[in-house]
């Protein structure tokens, strides 16, 4: 083994990530194969801000495109696999260039039961080492890692035998663990790797498919029925019996009851999205062998009844299929997708799509992209052709997210959808020409000038007002995100508004309203109870149980999009007029100026609510 270990590392996600740093940290050669954030990780390297490690920390390892270019950076002592167990993709043909014969180690990052055999069976001959890990982080942008304080690796050998059989296998597993812990990492050592991987399958094979079968986070399951509490009980049980049966018996019911109590006390709270959820949202495949097709072979083998898990793994191999078939704005007969009796109100910025009445296959709905013209104008016939439907997040993973204007006790916060192409790329809320918030923003009375996309960063100062988003991530057009991320937004937006607790929130576009609803009743929204302007009170945002603060009252104005054809512009200002004789009367009020430069006393407020009051930001 080198004198400093070369590593290698297949999958620089959130996970890759860490692992990473924590190796560079201990004096290893990394070299890092990115896909989605080759271009950001290539530019700036990667940025990690975690509760555990620090924030702010900047690594910048080698970066490849795949295992092959990785090469000439070899030989490896190390190749680590921290992508998804995924059969399909044969990971281990593609990092066997970078694999030397009877040196390179092997190492496994991976969830699911079974996933060694590929790679024993491809390098029968080097040493393979099997890791459990848990670790909440995400990447919130390509090269931006944000992780929690918890960090935990359980590492074994595969086969459990070969750390004794075979010194080589033993050295370099030494040596990883060594390494590991001197970077920062919780690690330990197990003389049978398998049995953490099946008590961790109590959570994987449970809440992993049945909530990305529901599109619900694990508490809103639970909280849904009696019945649901008890499937994922069931289905805990179920893998401790086929545990047992394997030998593991330290895996118990007990445990399944444990994890169980640990959900129940999260109710009221946000919850947690697993990974097979995440997958479903992004039109990603799932790791459905591994997690539960496996897992139910072997509970068949033994002869362990376990119909729950193979319901399941029924399921969500045919929703992981439709995954696999299913094109953005198309049926999985391939047909156009497309809306009947309502017209086209697809935004391109933070506006917001209308819900589909009818879904038919004929004429599709005009694509809505950056240098399309306002719907005023005649599109070309070949644009009108053109649909623009869901994409997952990797289409536009290097596009950066808008940062969030945001400060305590404001007047009031707007509400976008997501951001737009142009407004990702310049940074600034609403910044396609054909967008009119910032002209309505003026016309209303909220502003009194003409402000420019690059003046939002003034707003709390200026005119005591926030900008934010229900979804965070950059799309060509609001049609591309799905209702179910839409909805998922409105538990984050509400703690932005408890949070920050804004007098009131405006909510840009018809349809955010509706994903809000969609999140608060589990159902649309009916036509008497829509409404533009002032929600009833009942429908204040941020209200928490038990806190003086009533919330924030909330009134809900048109899409400003440019391409927005359901309202002609008179029609908007219309709407939006009494919401910015609202904010002019307010900031009056709070303020004894309706301009700009009042809020230097907002300021001072402000401050001083920030330092006497830790609630108002918590």
């Amino acid at each position: 083994m080198s004198t400093v270990p070369k590593v290698l590392l297949h999958g620089s996600g959130a996970i890759g990530t860490i692992y990473v740093y924590l190796l560079q940290k201990a004096g290893c050669h990394v070299t890092a194969v990115c896909r989605s954030n080759y271009e950001a990780a290539t530019a700036h390297g990667f940025v990690i801000d975690s509760e555990l490690y620090g924030k702010g920390i900047r690594i910048r390892p080698s970066i490849v495109r795949t295992p092959a270019e990785a090469v000439e950076n070899g030989p490896y002592d190390y190749v680590i696999v921290c992508t998804k167990a995924l059969p399909e993709a044969k990971t281990a043909e593609t990092i066997a260039p970078a694999v030397t014969e009877r040196i390179t180690c092997i190492v496994l990052i991976q969830n699911g039961i079974g996933i060694e055999d590929e790679y024993a069976e491809r390098f029968p001959d080097n040493p393979l080492v099997s890791c459990v890990v848990y670790l909440p982080t995400t990447q919130v942008e390509p090269g931006r890692i944000e992780m929690a304080n918890f960090e935990l690796l359980e590492v074994g050998t595969f086969p459990a035998s070969a750390y004794n059989s075979h010194a080589n296998v033993k050295e370099a597993a030494d040596t990883l663990l060594a390494k590991l812990k001197e970077g920062g990492s919780n690690v330990t050592f197990y003389s049978d790797i398998q049995e953490k991987r099946w008590n961790k399958l109590l959570l994987n094979a449970s809440w992993n498919p049945i909530c990305a079968l529901t599109l619900s986070r694990d508490v809103a399951f639970i909280a849904s029925s009696a019945a649901g509490e008890k499937l994922v009980s069931d289905v805990m049980q179920e893998v401790v019996a086929t545990s047992q049966a394997l030998g593991y018996t330290a895996i118990t019911p007990a445990m399944a009851e444990d994890q169980m109590t640990r959900a129940t006390d999260r109710k009221g709270g946000k919850g947690i999205e697993p990974s097979m959820l995440v997958d479903v949202l992004n039109g990603r495949r799932m790791e459905v062998e591994f997690i539960l097709g496996v897992p139910v072979k072997v509970a068949k083998s033994l002869e362990v009844d376990v119909p729950r898990m193979e319901t399941l793994y029924a399921l969500s191999k045919a929703l992981d299929e439709a995954t696999a078939l299913r094109k953005p704005g198309k049926s999985l007969t391939g047909d156009e997708i497309v809306t009947h009796e309502q017209k086209p109100n697809v935004a391109e910025d933070e506006g917001t799509s209308t819900i589909p009445q009818r879904v038919t296959h004929k004429r599709p709905l005009v694509d809505n992209d950056d240098d399309a013209k306002p719907a005023t104008s005649a599109a070309p016939a070949e644009k009108r052709r053109q649909s623009s439907r869901y994409a997952p997040p990797s289409t536009y993973a290097h596009l950066p997210n808008l940062t969030d204007i945001l400060e305590p006790n404001l007047v009031c916060i707007f509400v976008g959808t997501n951001p737009g192409i142009r407004t990702a790329t310049a940074g600034h809320a609403y910044a396609h020409p054909s967008n009119l918030f910032w002209k309505l923003l003026h016309s209303s009375g909220c502003t009194d000038v003409r402000l420019l996309p690059e003046d939002d960063v003034n707003l709390p100062l200026w005119y005591a007002m926030g900008n934010t988003n229900i979804v965070e991530r950059p799309s060509k057009d609001a049609s591309q995100l799905s209702k179910a991320e839409m909805a998922a937004g409105t538990p984050i937006l509400e703690e932005k508004v408890r949070r920050y607790r804004p007098e009131a929130v405006c909510i840009v576009g018809k349809g955010i309203w509706e994903a809000v609803w969609r999140w608060r009743y589990k159902r649309e929204i009916k036509k008497g109870e829509w409404k533009y302007g002032w929600q009833d009170d009942k429908e204040r945002m941020g209200r928490e149980e038990g806190c003086e603060w009533e919330g924030a009252r909330v009134y809900v104005t048109t899409s400003t999009s440019g391409l927005s054809a359901s309202t002609r512009p008179a029609e908007k200002e219309e709407v939006w007029r009494p919401f910015g004789e609202w904010v002019c009367g307010r900031r009056k009020e709070r303020f004894g100026s309706e301009g700009r430069l009042a809020e230097r006393k907002f300021m001072r407020d402000a401050m001083s609510a920030v330092e006497g009051d830790d609630q108002a930001i918590a």
